[in-house]
């Protein structure tokens, strides 16, 4: 189980290097659902995976200020 969950991280990887808008957001989704169930049985999920997870969060926190009045 562990390798197929590791299989799809890889290809979920593959796939977000070309993906954009909404697409992107649901690759991010599943890749957050993948690491969480890797987590779940005590492997480490890449770091790859957490760099984008923590970028996705950087990024919504981010939107957030550009969109506060001054």
């Amino acid at each position: 189980m562990t390798q197929d969950i590791l299989r799809r991280i890889e290809g979920l990887r593959v796939e977000l290097n070309g993906a954009c808008g909404t697409h992107r957001e649901a690759l991010l989704d599943k890749l957050e659902q993948a690491v969480a169930v890797l987590d779940s049985t005590g492997r480490v999920a890449p770091a790859w995976a957490r760099a984008r997870l923590a970028d996705r969060i950087d990024e919504a926190v981010e939107e957030q200020f550009d969109n506060m009045p001054v």
